[in-house]
């Protein structure tokens, strides 16, 4: 009997990279997807030395999107079967009213039409498995609006909504759909947030979400999970 398999995207750092060493963990085969290729290399070398779990990896911008499908279906011919999809990769840029268009256009192409390519490579495979899910990994901007980023709170609520649509759809598939959406997170990119580490969530707390989230049984339906930061919570509380 072959191991299940996880493919998760932006896993050279951050949460992606969190991600995949949860899975790995959990005895999954990996397909890593990635722009930065030696980070990438350095991931999956260590991943497979650790868990002893098949690991194989593309490094290629998710934005380039016909060579992104193609590695993935390559990758998932190989294995011959795919049961979870992470979305895990995106940017992030300041801005609202004044931000440009070029900026507006790199975040929905990385954080919603990226999204949307790799899910619809993937369900072919998806739709073969006994237990499919897919994580989309959005953020609170995509619940909650705030004056700074309105571009990229926009990239986030277009893809809640496609998540949650999407979970409408594939459910006749048997395949799951969550959309986790959390506040300010310990990795690289909340670099200019402001806060210590230890008042930003944990990244391993995205992996208890999923692990959670997997764990339900096959009738529950947890279609968005929103994970908020105490601190950002207590300040809110404070301004009200």
């Amino acid at each position: 009997m072959t191991n299940r398999v996880a493919l998760v995207t932006g896993a050279s750092r951050g949460i992606g990279e969190r991600i995949a060493a949860y899975f790995a963990a959990e005895g999954y085969d990996l397909v890593l997807i990635a722009r930065d290729g030696a980070k990438l290399s350095d991931v999956a070398e260590g991943l497979r030395h650790t868990h002893g779990v098949s690991v194989r990896w593309s490094a290629v911008d998710v934005c380039a999107f016909d060579a992104a499908r193609a590695e993935v279906e390559g990758h998932i011919a190989a294995y011959g079967r795919l049961d979870v999809l992470v979305n895990s990769a995106g940017i992030f840029r300041f801005g609202t009213s004044a931000m440009t268009l070029d900026d507006f256009d790199a975040l929905l192409a990385t954080n919603v039409k990226a999204v949307h390519n790799l899910c619809a490579a993937c369900r072919p495979a998806l739709e073969r498995s006994d237990r499919a899910h897919i994580f989309n990994i959005s953020s609170i901007t995509g619940v909650e609006a705030f004056a700074p980023v309105g571009g990229y709170g926009a990239s986030k609520f277009a893809l809640v909504g496609y998540g949650l649509a999407l979970t409408k759809e594939l459910l006749r598939s048997n395949i799951k759909v969550t959309t986790l959406c959390p506040d300010v997170v310990d990795t690289d990119m909340a670099a200019g947030s402001g806060l210590a580490s230890e008042q930003m969530i944990a990244p391993d707390d995205m992996c208890r979400a999923i692990d959670f989230v997997l764990s339900l049984s096959p009738a529950a339906v947890l279609d968005q999970l929103v994970i908020k930061c105490r601190t950002m919570v207590e300040r809110a509380n404070v301004r009200g």
